[in-house]
């Protein structure tokens, strides 16, 4: 998993993550978050959150899609808004969480993506 952040996550979340058995990677910027999505061969969940140093979301969203490799995208934010909820469903982003759900959020996601994986 790439987190995609200006800072990097709290430790809190770090550990809620690593508990599921998930690796999480941290990424700065979103040119940071193509070299590693780049860099790695496994499924990959990119959590981001709404701004960053050279670009936003959208911008990253931009970067990643490639319809022969879907990757799930998660958005975390404090201010989640019906606007926002649409613009992300428009852009393909699969979920808009609260920090305090990430870590059982993308757990879920990825099993569902694993389970969806098996059904092709």
């Amino acid at each position: 998993m790439i987190f995609v952040s200006t800072t990097s996550p709290e430790a809190a979340v770090a550990q809620d993550i690593e508990a599921y058995g998930l690796e999480m990677q941290w990424a700065p910027s979103i040119r940071a978050a193509v070299d590693l999505l780049n860099s790695t061969r496994e499924k990959t969940v990119i959590v981001t959150q709404l701004a960053l140093p050279d670009g936003n979301w959208r911008d990253l969203v931009e970067w990643i899609r490639c319809p022969e490799i879907p990757i799930p995208m998660v958005l975390v934010t404090s201010a989640i808004t019906a606007e926002l909820w649409w613009d992300a469903l428009e852009c393909g982003i699969d979920d808009i969480l609260p920090e305090h759900l990430i870590a059982s959020r993308l757990c879920q996601l990825l099993q569902e993506n694993r389970l969806d994986e098996r059904n092709e």
